[in-house]
């Protein structure tokens, strides 16, 4: 594939005024670059293979601004592995740095929409593991998409309330970390949900 067409599908995905920085990215800091299908678990992933040598993957249901964020928090894992390989804390301080490094030269207001600036210069002073676990971030980043999100933020909901999530019906635990812990009706089993996971509230078991 010839450059020129590299970067117009990095158009398709990015917001056209970062897209080029991005493709930047992906030359200087070379990998294997998948748009995923949608997944309930993740917005994306870096993975390393003896074989395959470096990953990264993206959803493709996100919005742009949503799209980049993810993308440059893998990019970080992989300028990160390349120095320290599985030697540090896949998202500590080393991790943190990169991230902040890479989203520096675009931290800008004449190439991304000021409301999105302001909560990434506090969200990159201490990033955490998921952007879904920063809740202003969560919150702006949603503000671009085509769609709003059907249903109730999990956040939201007390502890104890049953809600539904794709074809679980879960009750709502104990806050850990980003996630909580949620029981499945039927089979008792856990599941770790994010916190500002939209879902379906459904009524009290009986």
């Amino acid at each position: 594939m010839t450059k020129s067409k590299k970067i117009e599908s990095f158009f398709d995905h990015f917001p056209p005024e970062v897209a080029e920085y991005c493709f930047q990215l992906w030359q200087d800091h070379p990998f294997d670059f998948i748009v995923s299908k949608a997944r309930g678990t993740k917005l994306g992933d870096f993975r390393y293979s003896p074989t395959k040598g470096y990953q990264i993957t993206v959803n493709h249901n996100l919005n742009p601004y949503a799209f980049l964020v993810t993308y440059i928090h893998e990019v970080a894992h992989r300028v990160t592995y390349d120095i320290h390989k599985s030697k540090v804390n896949p998202h500590g301080n080393e991790w943190k740095r990169n991230f902040y490094e890479l989203f520096e030269p675009i931290l800008d207001e004449e190439l991304l929409p000021a409301s999105l600036v302001h909560v990434l210069k506090k969200y990159l002073q201490n990033p955490a593991a998921t952007s879904t676990g920063y809740t202003p971030l969560v919150n702006v980043l949603a503000t671009f998409d085509s769609q709003p999100a059907i249903g109730t933020r999990l956040i939201d909901l007390e502890e104890g309330t049953v809600f539904q999530l794709k074809n679980l019906i879960l009750i709502k635990g104990k806050l850990r970390r980003t996630r909580y812990i949620c029981q499945d009706t039927q089979s008792g089993r856990n599941y770790l949900v994010a916190k500002n996971a939209y879902v379906q509230p459904q009524e009290p078991l009986a």
